[in-house]
């Protein structure tokens, strides 16, 4: 609300000059509802901390007349008995009442409140008014036409100074106001009521200047201008003539400027102490207006009463506040930005000028600004006081000097964006990092930037598992070397010897000599045959001589081998396999389930492999059945590098990504972070990965700051996005990209920002960040004084950017984007015959330093973009069928 605190009493109005309180006299003329007759000083205390919107009456003295004009001087005597300076009121006897403030708040006694009475005028004293400079000096006028100057510097024993009269020219009549020069001591101005305004040199006793209007109309009241000494206002009470005429001293010819508002007599004005371009009136109309003394146009105005106001004041301590006086019976203290939303007229109101008044303006003072920028001001300290002018600064500030170092390093390091240098980079880290988990993962991104051809070998080295060198296929020499080589027989040959020596009490021994030498002779006409499938036969012709079948091992079970036989005489393996498998007979029954075919094979082979508890059968298993998710369901999670080497030399490409990403989830549910976090690299899965990474900036870990662990994140998620060639992610590594691109904004590494924010590409940006990334966007370029353009090639309708002046800009061009053009997909380069082709390698343009890579429209990564382990080789098939 306009009015902020209020009082009920119809009394001319003195603000106290050090502020805090408000003294009253009872206005000669006014009538109250009671018609009393009494008169009376009060004092009420301004509290605008307080809610209650009545002022509190703090101090009462009786009068004994009415007052014409009140008057709060400063202490012109040095004393402490007037600290608060002195009360004088314009009695109606022609008599001015002096009163102590301070007193009459501490309710001492009214002798002490009561400083004196001055008498010398003879008619109502309507001028009054303290000197501002000389606070000592008191100027009175009354209708005798008469101005006292009094010197109260020792209050109890006043003393005045001759009486200054004019005449001629410069003779007045009834003074109606006067008012001292705020600049220059010794000038004061005087008003009557026949119309002639009198300037006084009090140096001089006499006065220097007296001009009036061309029809000299009645003047009420007048203002000095508190900056410019030489400027005064003037305003009549006559309804034919409500302007108020603002005359310079220099030329009282005629007046400077007019200000038609009123349509009926001016009674009081108050020109703003703080800020002279504001000055309050009221008049007969029932209007208190605040005119912009500049442009001659009104500002606001108070909200109108039932009846006129007739005393203004502008509360000198807080500005924009003023205290009314009006018939109905009523002070306000309003505030005049809350007055502004009443209008002159109903079209009228914001006429004025939009301006801040002087009370808003600060001699220095700085603002934070987007981009790691400080903007500060301050007035100059040449060209004297009337230079209105100030210089401005902009400075850059940097607080996270460490992150700033690093980021430079790193983005100096990933510059070229080729293998080596990201592989050296890699080596780098891995070997200054002082944890064993990052020197894993650094290393671990190590190998999947190595070059094609190389990146399987590199990986399954990296787990601990060197690959074979390829041999001819079913060579019986290089297999009976390499058992040649492990020392198979020498171990077999111990083995039987001891068995031998554990049986010799079963079995009758003999030297063996007689043995060989009673073998009998091969028969070299004995004709050899070979079946339809491959095993040797001996010609039907042939019997067996009567030695050999005599020589045949009786068995231990002789039921069992004639249920053997009979299955077979009649062709059912299927049942010869089924006993076989029951009497633990494993061999047999495979070779008797070769023989009944394809289908009766493989359903042996796989219960023989589920029957087997040996855990290299369980991956034998698995790649013939090619059920490598079973292998990562089941297999123990602490061998977790063998099966991810399993993966890695079997898995085919569409499936690499999906077990990867099942064995990570089970690493990461058993609370191993660091193999989950190296196989869901292996998966290209960033998001997961990043995930959590994102963990360690919970709390410190290792001593290192919270800046130190986000930028050892984005270094690691840079890279990974680089090996991986990802160019969709999560909300969370958005989120988190978008974070560390604030942060380096406000380091004012606005570029460096803007190439991380590239990598999220241009599509499905969140809100927040295609306003992070249009504010950088157009910091850069007002860097570079280019014209700002429109980011997706979207250039503004209305053909000029936010508004601005075309003819100073130039249109927007739509192919000068801030983002140039795609750049052409490199052919990745390949070794011939590797068996990891294409699915390595990934093309690094140019210009990664100056922004990691050309934004171009998301598609979803393929497999050649991630780390895919290619088919195995043939030589790696496992096969169990016998040729």
């Amino acid at each position: 609300m306009a009015c902020i605190k209020g009082v009920g009493r119809s009394a001319s109005v003195a603000m106290a000059p050090d502020g805090g309180y408000l003294a009253t006299g009872t206005m000669a003329g006014a009538v109250d509802l009671s018609f009393s007759s009494s008169a009376s000083l009060e004092i009420f205390g301004l509290d605008f901390q307080s809610d209650d919107r009545d002022l509190p009456l703090i101090a009462e003295s009786p009068s004994s007349e009415r007052f014409n004009r009140l008057s709060w001087g400063k202490n012109g005597s040095g004393s402490d008995e007037f600290s608060l300076g002195l009360i004088a009121g314009g009695l109606v006897d022609g008599t001015i009442g002096l009163w102590n403030p301070l007193s009459l708040i501490r309710s001492e006694a009214g002798d002490k409140a009561i400083v004196g009475h001055l008498s010398r005028h003879k008619g109502p004293v309507r001028g009054l008014e303290f000197n501002v400079i000389a606070p000592n000096l008191l100027a009175s006028g009354a209708d005798d036409g008469e101005i006292c100057i009094w010197d109260l510097a020792a209050p109890r024993e006043p003393s005045h100074f001759p009486p200054l009269r004019g005449s001629g020219s410069a003779a007045q009549g009834e003074i109606s106001f006067l008012s001292w020069n705020s600049k220059v001591q010794h000038i004061l101005a005087s008003t009557s009521y026949n119309g002639t305004t009198v300037v006084w040199d009090l140096k001089k006793q006499k006065p220097v200047i007296s001009f009036s209007d061309s029809v000299r109309r009645r003047c009420s009241v007048l203002q000095w201008n508190p900056d410019l000494a030489t400027q005064l206002v003037v305003a009549s009470d006559e309804d034919s003539s409500p302007t108020l005429r603002l005359w310079d001293m220099r030329n009282i010819m005629s007046p400077v400027k007019e200000f038609a508002g009123h349509t009926r007599g001016v009674i009081a004005m108050s020109w703003c102490p703080n800020d002279s371009s504001y000055l309050v009136t009221c008049a007969k109309d029932n209007r208190t207006i605040c005119w912009d003394t500049v442009t001659g146009e009104i500002v606001c105005e108070l909200p109108a009463g039932s009846n006129w106001n007739f005393d203004v004041h502008w509360y000198p301590k807080i500005p924009g506040v003023i205290s009314a006086s009006s018939f109905d019976g009523k002070i306000g203290i309003y505030n005049v930005e809350g007055c502004s939303r009443y209008g002159v007229r109903e079209n009228e109101f914001g006429a004025a000028t939009l301006r801040a008044p002087k009370w808003f303006k600060r001699p220095v003072g700085a603002s934070f600004g987007f981009g790691g920028k400080v903007v500060s001001f301050h007035t100059r300290s040449t060209g004297g006081p009337s230079v209105n002018s100030s210089e401005v600064f902009v400075h850059d500030i940097i607080t996270e000097q460490t992150l700033v170092s690093r980021s430079s390093e790193f983005e100096a390091a990933i510059q070229s964006g080729d293998r080596p240098s990201l592989r050296a980079l890699c080596e780098k880290k891995s070997q200054h990092c002082e944890s064993t988990d990052d020197q894993e993962t650094w290393g671990f991104l190590k190998v999947l930037l190595e070059d094609d051809g190389t990146a399987r070998s590199k990986l399954l080295a990296h787990l601990g598992f060197d690959i074979p060198m390829e041999t001819n296929d079913g060579s019986q020499e290089d297999l009976s070397q390499q058992v040649n080589a492990l020392g198979l027989e020498d171990v077999t040959a111990d083995k039987v010897v001891q068995e031998d020596n554990n049986e010799s009490m079963v079995f009758p021994t003999d030297n063996g000599e007689d043995f060989f030498n009673n073998l009998p002779s091969p028969r070299a006409d004995t004709p050899v045959s070979t079946s339809a499938d491959g095993f040797p036969t001996v010609n039907a012709a042939v019997e067996p001589s009567q030695d050999e079948v005599d020589g045949l091992e009786e068995s231990s079970d002789p039921s069992f081998d004639d249920s053997v036989q009979r299955a077979l005489v009649v062709g059912d393996y299927k049942a010869a396999v089924a006993l076989c498998m029951s009497a633990n007979k494993l061999a047999d029954a495979l070779v008797i389930a070769h023989v009944g075919g394809a289908s009766l094979w493989e359903s042996t082979r796989d219960m023989y492999l589920k029957m087997s508890r040996s855990p290299y059968l369980k991956v034998v298993f698995a790649m013939v059945n090619n059920d490598l998710q079973s292998l990562v369901d089941t297999r123990p999670l602490k061998f977790w590098k063998e099966t991810l080497a399993i993966l890695c030399s079997f898995a085919q490409g569409e499936e690499w990504a999906m077990l990867c990403n099942s064995l990570a989830s089970k690493l990461m549910a058993a609370g191993n972070m660091l193999a989950a976090t190296l196989c869901f690299i292996c998966a290209g899965n960033i998001d997961k990965t990043v995930e959590i990474w994102s963990r360690s900036l919970a709390t410190e870990h290792d001593g290192m700051s919270y800046m130190d662990l986000l930028q050892d994140l984005m270094e690691k998620t840079i890279v990974l996005a680089l090996a991986s060639g990802q160019k969709q992610f999560s909300a969370s590594v958005c989120k988190l990209v978008e974070k560390y691109a604030e942060i380096l904004a406000s380091q004012g590494l606005l570029t460096t920002a803007m190439d991380y924010l590239k990598l999220l590409g241009t599509d499905d940006l969140s809100p927040e960040l295609a306003v992070l990334r249009d504010r950088i966007a157009f910091s850069v370029e007002a860097e570079k004084g280019a014209n700002i353009s429109a980011f997706n090639g979207s250039q503004d309708p209305r053909g000029a950017v936010y508004g601005v002046d075309q003819s100073n800009y130039g249109m927007v061009d739509t192919s000068q984007h801030y983002y140039p053009e795609a750049a052409q997909p490199q052919v990745p380069h390949t070794v011939p015959g590797s068996p990891y082709g294409e699915n390595y390698q990934q093309p690094f343009g140019s210009s990664f330093g100056k922004g990691y890579n050309t934004p171009m429209q998301y598609q979803a990564p393929s497999q050649a973009s991630m780390f895919v382990p290619s088919e195995p080789p043939q030589n790696a098939q496992v096969s169990l069928v016998y040729k």
